[in-house]
């Protein structure tokens, strides 16, 4: 007799367990609605006089290196503000993880600047969490 409800006890107890694992967790995304609207992170570049800067492209890479994103010219043709991360990474980040990015200024083939950002993504866009908003490029 004992040995059948330690059956149905184990029963109900992996029932219970295999329930949990169906339920939406914080970070889940599934069910999300998400805006249509496109998130952009960017950085104004500027020379020691406070002029903007024009590098030859600009580098967005993960801490191991991997190369999330790269641009040639101005997210803003005529101002010298530069995408660092957009939406597009989404899956490069994960989701409500922060994640150190290394944002490469490039200049004849050298990296003139380097900046570190700390960036995460809910369901739907990019956020912010830390970094210069104006990088100086000597």
């Amino acid at each position: 007799m004992m040995k059948k409800y330690a059956g149905i006890c184990y029963l109900l107890f992996a029932i219970f367990f295999c329930s949990c694992g169906n339920k939406r967790i914080p970070d889940s995304c599934t069910g999300a609605i998400c805006t249509a609207d496109f998130k952009m992170l960017t950085v104004f570049l500027k020379d020691s006089n406070g002029a903007a800067y024009t590098p030859d492209k600009v580098e967005t890479y993960s801490t191991d290196m991997q190369l999330i994103n790269t641009q040639s010219s101005a997210a803003i043709p005529g101002e010298s503000m530069y995408t660092y991360i957009d939406d597009s990474n989404l899956d490069d980040l994960g989701v409500n993880t922060p994640n150190e990015v290394i944002f490469k200024v490039i200049k004849n083939n050298t990296t003139v600047k380097q900046d570190t950002f700390t960036v995460k993504a809910d369901c739907c866009h990019v956020i912010k969490i830390s970094g210069a908003d104006t990088i100086v490029v000597q």
